[in-house]
């Protein structure tokens, strides 16, 4: 059986060396008023692009998607200062957008391409297509 002196100084280690763990943990740890800081430009644009979305159908759609790619990149940008919700709705914006220019860019062409099929069946011409 251990003696008691034995047992003791066992315990005496390990709280020093819980002891010790902790206190490295503390100084190196970040100061959570500096992440609070560090958040504050973040957060203000945030709220001046939220605020900056109109409801108004009148608006480009180039200018709402501007101010949502602006949006999403202040949050994904800055993951710290955002919440996982607010990061994966920044990315389904972006990713929303994306398909917006693309689907865009198809109707366009295919708009075109009808255009000219219609001017040259007209014309009795494939040529200018």
């Amino acid at each position: 059986m251990p003696s008691p002196a034995r047992i003791l100084g066992i315990a005496v280690a390990a709280a020093l060396l819980a002891g010790g763990g902790f206190a490295v943990g503390r100084l190196t740890a970040p100061e959570p008023s500096s992440t609070a800081a560090d958040c504050a430009e973040p957060r203000r644009l945030h709220q001046e692009y939220i605020d900056s979305i109109s409801p108004d159908v009148d608006q480009p759609m180039e200018e709402k998607r501007t101010n949502g790619r602006m949006l999403a990149n202040t949050i994904l940008q800055n993951p710290g200062c955002f919440s996982v919700a607010d990061r994966a709705s920044a990315q389904t914006i972006l990713d929303t957008i994306d398909q917006g220019v693309q689907e865009d860019a198809i109707n366009d062409l295919r708009s075109d391409v009808e255009e000219c099929v219609e001017d040259a069946t007209d014309a009795y011409s494939w040529s200018n297509c």
